[in-house]
C-alpha cells in the first residue's frame, strides 16, 4: 500500500512537472507570439504614419493646384481678349487713316471704298474668332435667332416670313451672340363691311 502511495505521489509530481514544463512552453510561445505581434504592430504604425504623411502631402499639392488653377483662370479671364483686341486695333488704325484722308480730299468714291475695305477687314476678324452673321431675310421667322420688332402686311410672301433685317444678328461659334432685329410679314387684313361702305 505504501508503494502504491509513493507511485501515485511520483506520478503526481511527474505530471505536475510536465504541467509546469508545458505551461512554461506555452508561456514562451505566447511571449514569442506577443513579440511577433508587437513587431507587426510597429510595422503597421510605420505604414500608417507614412500613409498619413503622404495624404497630407497630397492634400497640400491639391490645394496648390487649386490655387494655381484659380490664378490661371483669373488671368485667362483678364487677358483672353488680347489677340482679338490686337486685331481690332488694326481696324482702328485703318479708320484713323481713312478719317485723316477724308479730311483732305473731296473724292467721296475713294472714301466709300476705304470704308468698305475696313468693313471687310472687320468681318474677316469676326470670322477668325467664330463670329458669323445670322442670315434670316426671306426665311421663316425663328424666335431663337431673331426678335420681331415690326409687322409688315403683305401677300407677296407667306405670313411669318422675315421681310427686312433692321439690325443684323450674329453667332459666336454655335451660340447666338446677338439676335437679329427684323420685320415679319403678316397676312393683309380683309376690310370688314363698315370699311367697304366707307370706301364707296
Amino acid at each position: 500500500m505504501e508503494e502504491k502511495e509513493i507511485k501515485n505521489e511520483n506520478k503526481e509530481e511527474i505530471s505536475q512537472e510536465e504541467r509546469e514544463k508545458n505551461l512554461e512552453k506555452e508561456l514562451e510561445e505566447l511571449k514569442k507570439r506577443e513579440k511577433e505581434l508587437e513587431e507587426k504592430l510597429k510595422k503597421l504604425e510605420t505604414i500608417a504614419r507614412n500613409s498619413n504623411l503622404k495624404v497630407a502631402e497630397l492634400q497640400r499639392e491639391i490645394e496648390y493646384l487649386k490655387e494655381r488653377y484659380r490664378r490661371d483662370m483669373e488671368e485667362q479671364k483678364k487677358y483672353c481678349y488680347e489677340r482679338f483686341a490686337n486685331d481690332l486695333l488694326e481696324v482702328i488704325d485703318n479708320f484713323e487713316r481713312a478719317l485723316e484722308y477724308s479730311r483732305k480730299t473731296e473724292d467721296i468714291k475713294s472714301i466709300v471704298l476705304g470704308i468698305e475695305m475696313i468693313y471687310s477687314e472687320m468681318k474677316k476678324i469676326f470670322e477668325k474668332y467664330g463670329i458669323k452673321e445670322i442670315y434670316v431675310e426671306g426665311k421663316e421667322f425663328d424666335p431663337y435667332v431673331a426678335e420681331a420688332v415690326e409687322k409688315v402686311e403683305t401677300s407677296e410672301v407667306p405670313p411669318n416670313t422675315v421681310v427686312k433685317v433692321i439690325r443684323r444678328g450674329y453667332y459666336i461659334h454655335d451660340r447666338v451672340l446677338r439676335p437679329a432685329r427684323v420685320a415679319v410679314s403678316v397676312a393683309p387684313q380683309e376690310p370688314n363691311e363698315e370699311d367697304k361702305e366707307e370706301i364707296t
